[in-house]
């Protein structure tokens, strides 16, 4: 897997790499004449044409390369020491930072996201103010941080930390947070394949978050001989 991880990194570098030399659009000069020319009460239907029209793969490439090399870095972390060492953190503050941090790099995405497609020409100069679509940021953040605060409620006895990911089995396991876990992986494979940087990065927060919560539970259950720990179903 830490090979995986490097080759994963590798290739995220490169497509930043090659997004550095293409030009956003194919004639710029054109599109720009064209782009301020627009009237009428459908202009920003036709802008997002036009843009279409003639923009390059320079921003896909450098949403994939980013997106390749966070996932990859995150693997890397995970496995450096291989699948039979990968554990959830032994204390309890660690896993609640993680949560927080998952809801922090959230909310932020959503942020950066705006900002970064600001940048990059994506809405046109008449477009509403960024104040509408920032005025949400509280909200998003508030719902998230109950969230997530309602789920540390996993960490409370049983709960056991520093427990080996590769024990996990069904036997046990709380349903809840597994079917967290398991919607959180597919969604940020759905992230990972639209090369949507800033979620995905929040995605693997997630996981680890709520995979440490599942872990920790079975894991307490396990030690207060609630479960057996070799029982598989």
């Amino acid at each position: 897997m830490k090979i995986a991880s490097i080759i994963i990194i590798l290739i995220g570098i490169s497509l930043i790499g090659y997004s550095v030399t293409l030009e956003p659009y194919t004639n710029k000069t054109e599109y720009e004449e064209k782009y301020y020319a627009l009237e009428g009460e459908n202009r920003s239907e036709k802008f997002y044409e036009l843009r279409e029209t003639y923009l390059t793969e320079k921003y896909s490439f450098e949403n994939y390369g980013m997106t390749f090399l966070i996932a990859g870095t995150f693997l890397l972390i995970f496995f450096f020491k291989g699948w039979n060492s990968f554990k959830i953190p032994k204390h309890k503050t660690i896993i609640g930072l993680i949560g927080l941090g998952a809801v922090l790099v959230t909310t932020f995405g959503y942020v950066g996201d705006l900002f970064l497609e600001m940048y990059r020409g994506r809405y046109p100069h008449w477009a509403d103010s960024m104040g509408i679509p920032l005025a949400s940021v509280p909200i998003i953040f508030i719902i998230l941080f109950v969230w997530f605060a309602l789920n540390l409620i996993g960490l409370t006895n049983p709960f056991k930390t520093g427990g080996l990911i590769r024990e996990l089995n069904f036997k046990g396991i709380s349903y809840w947070y597994a079917a967290l876990l398991f919607l959180t992986v597919v969604f940020t494979g759905v992230l990972i394949l639209e090369g949507d940087f800033w979620w995905t990065t929040a995605g693997f927060l997630w996981i680890y978050y709520y995979l440490s919560l599942l872990v920790g539970r079975r894991e307490g259950k396990i030690e207060n001989g609630k479960i057996n720990k070799w029982t598989k179903t």
